[in-house]
C-alpha cells in the first residue's frame, strides 16, 4: 500500500472515531485527570513564580497523518526571571509513526528543541500558539500529566480510540498525551478528526472558553527567545476566537456551573 493511500486510509479511520467511538474508549488512569478544578484552584505559587503554556502543531504539506504532531509546553518563570521549561511531546520511541496500527507500542515524550528539530527534519511546518499565562494549578496538573507518561505505564499508539488502547486504556496519542489530564472532558472532545496543527488549535479553543488564560492578549513573546526558540522557523499563531479570561469572577462561574461531558456539537 502506498504512503499516499495508507494516509488516506488513516484518515477515515480517524474521522469516524471522532464522531462517536473516542467518547466510549477508555482514558488511562492518568493522577493528573484527578485534579478536581477546586483543588487545581486552590495551589498557591511561591511568591515572585508565573507559569506559561505553549502549544505547537506540526504538518507536512500537504498534509499526512504520518508527519503531523501535537505538543505542549508549560513554563515556570521562578522570581529571578530564569525560565524552566516542561514538555509534553509523546511519540512512538521509534520516532516511526504507524497510522494504522491497532496496539500500543513503547512511548518516549521528547523535549521541547528534540521536538521541533525532529518535525523540521520531516520537512514538517512548525507552528505554535502562545505564550499564555496560566495559573499554578493547571501548571501542577500538567508536571503530574508528564510524569505519569514518563513511567511508562502506558505506550503510544497514533489511533487510540480503536484497538487495544481503546479497550484497556493502555495507549495514547501525542493529542490525548496533553488532554487526558482534562477532568471535564472525555476524548472525545478533542476527537481525532482533528490533527497536526488543527488538534492544536482545538485545544487552545478549549483552554481559552475556560477561565484558563490570564491577561489574554497580553503579549508574552518575550518568552520565545528566552527558551531559545527564536532560532526556529515558527509559526507564530493567534487564536481569533472567544476567550474567557481568568478572573475570580470567571473562575467561580465556572465552578458553580461546569460544562457537562458531551461530545462537541
Amino acid at each position: 500500500m502506498s504512503s499516499i493511500v495508507r494516509a488516506l486510509v488513516a484518515v477515515a479511520l480517524v474521522a469516524p472515531a471522532g464522531a462517536g467511538c473516542a467518547a466510549l474508549a477508555k482514558k488511562p488512569p492518568t493522577p493528573a485527570a484527578d485534579i478536581t478544578p477546586e483543588e487545581a484552584r486552590a495551589v498557591v505559587a511561591p511568591p515572585g513564580e508565573r507559569y506559561y503554556l505553549l502549544v505547537f502543531g506540526s504538518q507536512s504539506v500537504p498534509k499526512r497523518a504520518k508527519y503531523t504532531h501535537t505538543w505542549a509546553t508549560a513554563v515556570r518563570v521562578a522570581a529571578d526571571g530564569t525560565a524552566h521549561e516542561h514538555t509534553i511531546s509523546w511519540m512512538p520511541a521509534t520516532l516511526d509513526i504507524r497510522p494504522l496500527a491497532r496496539s500500543p507500542e513503547k512511548g518516549v515524550n521528547l523535549a521541547l528543541h528534540f521536538s521541533i528539530e525532529e518535525m523540521l527534519r520531516h520537512d514538517e511546518r512548525v507552528s505554535v500558539w502562545g505564550p499564555y499565562e496560566i495559573g499554578p494549578g493547571l501548571f501542577r496538573r500538567f508536571l503530574v500529566q508528564k510524569e505519569f507518561l514518563e513511567t511508562g505505564a502506558i505506550g503510544y499508539q497514533c489511533i487510540d480510540t480503536i484497538g487495544r488502547s481503546a479497550r484497556l486504556g493502555t495507549g495514547s496519542d501525542c493529542i490525548h498525551a496533553v488532554t487526558d489530564m482534562d477532568p471535564q472532558f472525555d476524548r472525545g472532545r478533542y476527537p481525532l478528526s482533528y490533527f497536526g496543527e488543527a488538534a492544536s488549535e482545538h485545544i487552545v479553543k478549549q483552554i481559552s472558553e475556560r477561565p484558563v488564560i490570564i491577561g489574554p492578549g497580553t503579549d508574552h513573546s518575550w518568552l520565545l527567545p528566552a527558551l531559545g526558540l527564536d532560532r526556529y522557523p515558527l509559526v507564530c499563531r493567534t487564536y481569533r476566537g472567544r476567550v474567557v479570561a481568568n478572573t475570580p469572577e470567571n473562575v467561580e462561574a465556572f465552578l458553580r456551573n461546569p460544562p457537562r461531558k458531551r461530545l462537541l456539537p
